[in-house]
């Protein structure tokens, strides 16, 4: 179900109603789980028979692997967890991608073994709650969490919420599970409620306001490539770098928000990633649950950052799972591989930096901030290239037009009203972003609810007149 569709409108009416009525009571649980389910089955019924499956068997290893006899005992439940949910995403997403991938390689050899893909329905959030569950019995195993829930319905509960089940962020169960076990707060702070009133519009204007603006400019350009010259598809990255931002950012602020209205507190998943002044920065607030599940489970198992070598290979195998992750496609490893390679180098530069004789001096610090910040952005958004490609013969398309370096303004440019809105929604964005990326945020939270209110009010109705209610679907749905 999607947050901008109308038919999620008359869904949250009804869960609201019934949390208003059940909020106190024991069936409020039950009445969490079955509006989970409702949400997920939505797209497909059949979705829920796979979320329910994957939902037993992380409950029963959780309980065998706080009830072992012994640590070996524990380390055979935790890989039945690990292998089955890792199995489940292999096949639901990657068997077809590697198997066209060996056709192809053996196809070159002179090899032909036929045709061995299978008709498979990606089911929706997968890649999310799969790594949702994983932490589950990651934790248990590793003694983050304590002991492990025995109420089936509470776990499945924290298994499906639906605010954040199919796009996040990644819940760890220490900090939601606990929220679940005690229920809906009954004494909710109205500033806190309204606070995830105001995340809730500020999602609903980067999504409809500036990501599905900035898509229009964007799907043009990338659906026929041949017909856009250098200065139109450089317009189209600096868009989808803006849409993606908008989308996924979007997102997770309803979530987030939602949850907040309804006495649920979820963690950070955005923190202003495009004024990064490095990589590593950029990573530390672009889709930080995921980020940090990483850096938990993968980077930090794997050996860190303790030496040089062994920092590059474990970020460079980090990057392409997370590559991997994001879709069963070459250009999401390209995509990953690219990151991996800006790390190093700014790595690299910073290894060389602190051993140079060469200090600059004399220039402006805020300034310096800026073109460090705009030189990160560039950067981040050529990569963004193949994550947006559908295969690599469009990467190398688009880049062979940008490299002809025909920057010259075509007559009557295709899709301007949407690129207006999309300046439009930008400069508003960039405005408060900057605002709260030099703290006035802190300074926003002590003004009274009528001017938030009035604020909040400006928000929507720019959304109203220049937002773009086409329905679309948030990118990463797909993933």
């Amino acid at each position: 179900m999607n947050f901008t569709s109308l038919g999620f409108l008359v869904f949250i009416t009804v869960f609201t109603a019934a949390f208003m009525a059940l909020a106190r009571t024991r069936l409020f649980t039950p009445l969490l789980l079955a509006s989970s389910y409702i949400f997920y089955g939505f797209w497909d019924y059949r979705f829920c028979t796979l979320l329910a499956l994957t939902t037993l068997i992380d409950f029963y290893c959780g309980l065998r692997i706080a009830d072992a006899p012994n640590r070996a005992a524990a380390r055979l439940f935790m890989q039945l967890s690990l292998g089955t949910n890792l199995g489940v995403l292999f096949f639901f997403k990657y068997f077809n991608f590697f198997v066209d991938s060996a056709h192809l390689a053996l196809s070159s050899l002179g090899i032909d073994i036929g045709e061995r893909t299978l008709s498979i329905i990606l089911p929706v959030g997968i890649s999310f709650y799969t790594f949702q569950n994983l932490s589950y019995a990651l934790d248990l195993y590793l003694g983050h969490l304590e002991k492990p829930e025995r109420s089936l319905l509470r776990y499945a509960t924290f298994a499906s919420f639906f605010p954040q089940l199919v796009a996040g962020p990644i819940v760890r169960a220490r900090d939601l599970l606990p929220q679940i076990q005690n229920g809906p707060k009954q004494d909710v702070p109205f500033a806190f409620r309204f606070a995830g009133l105001e995340k809730l519009v500020w999602g609903y204007f980067l999504k409809l306001g500036l990501a599905d603006n900035a898509a229009a400019v964007v799907d043009a350009r990338f659906a026929q490539p041949e017909f856009f010259n250098a200065l139109n598809h450089i317009i189209g990255l600096v868009c989808f770098s803006l849409q993606i931002y908008g989308d996924f950012a979007g997102y997770s602020l309803i979530a987030i928000g939602l949850s907040q209205i309804f006495g649920y507190t979820l963690c950070e998943n955005f923190n202003r990633p495009y004024f990064a002044r490095g990589m590593r920065d950029f990573w530390r607030r672009w889709h930080i649950s995921l980020s940090t599940w990483f850096r938990d489970y993968v980077y930090i198992p794997m050996g860190g950052g303790r030496s040089g070598w062994l920092r590059v290979r474990n970020m460079t195998i980090v990057m392409l799972v997370s590559g991997l992750w994001h879709g069963a496609n070459w250009t999401f490893v390209l995509w990953g591989a690219m990151h991996a390679a800006l790390m190093a180098a700014e790595d690299g530069a910073r290894w060389l930096a602190a051993r140079s004789p060469i200090r600059l001096t004399g220039f402006p610090l805020a300034a310096g901030r800026l073109l460090t910040i705009g030189f990160v952005f560039l950067l981040v958004t050529l990569t963004w290239l193949p994550f947006r490609a559908n295969d690599l013969h469009t990467v190398w398309t688009i880049l062979g037009i940008i490299g002809d370096g025909d920057f010259s303004l075509p007559r009557g440019m295709q899709q301007m009203s949407y690129l207006v809105r999309v300046v439009v929604f930008a400069g508003v964005v960039l405005m408060i972003d900057a605002m709260i990326e030099m703290g006035a945020n802190r300074r926003y939270a002590g003004v009274n609810v009528v001017a938030r209110s009035m604020a909040c009010s400006t928000l929507v109705l720019l959304l109203l007149l220049f937002g773009n209610f086409a329905n679309r679907s948030f990118i990463y749905f797909q993933f």
